[in-house]
């Protein structure tokens, strides 16, 4: 969430809340509004922050896949909260292969129901999961591979007596 909340302010701001980004992570306020009951851990605070810098870094290309992925859809015509949902999401899918990518996908749904608007879930999950799948045939192979079906076993009987041919 503190993520979504980031990436949205550093697309509002630009380039100049990279000095804010930290105070703004560790901000009791924030957790507060974003209905934190404790404060959150160190580690979850050091991954927001590599998941939101990347994302941003690297939004050129993650908005060009989006864009190819979110058929009849600009990028600019999305809201700031599908956008930056599906930025992170993607971002995440591509850095990050040993996070389950139905996780990363979950996860993505759930930031858009809670924080866009009524179409938003279905929307993020049509897009992160032709992502997916588009990763996956890029990676064939690799980590979103399908694990290989394993052989039928030989169904040939040996009985006794018999030449092996049944």
């Amino acid at each position: 969430m503190a993520a979504l909340q980031a990436l949205c302010i550093f697309e509002a701001i630009g380039e100049d809340f990279r000095q804010q980004l930290d105070g703004f992570l560790r901000d009791p306020v924030t957790w507060v509004d974003l209905g934190f009951e404790h404060p959150p851990a160190v580690e979850h605070l050091q991954f927001a922050r590599r998941l939101v810098l990347g994302a941003w870094e690297q939004r050129q290309l993650l908005d060009r896949r989006l864009a190819a992925a979110a058929a009849h859809w600009s990028l600019s015509r999305m809201t700031p909260v599908d956008r930056n949902v599906l930025r992170l999401g993607l971002h995440e899918l591509l850095e990050w292969p040993e996070t389950p990518p139905q996780v990363i996908i979950n996860e993505a749904i759930e930031l858009a129901r809670r924080f866009g608007d009524a179409d938003s879930p279905a929307f993020v999950n049509g897009v992160l999961d032709a992502m997916y799948r588009e990763i996956s045939a890029e990676t064939a192979g690799g980590p979103f591979a399908e694990p290989p079906t394993p052989p039928l076993p030989n169904h040939r009987e040996h009985t006794e007596g018999s030449n092996g041919v049944v």
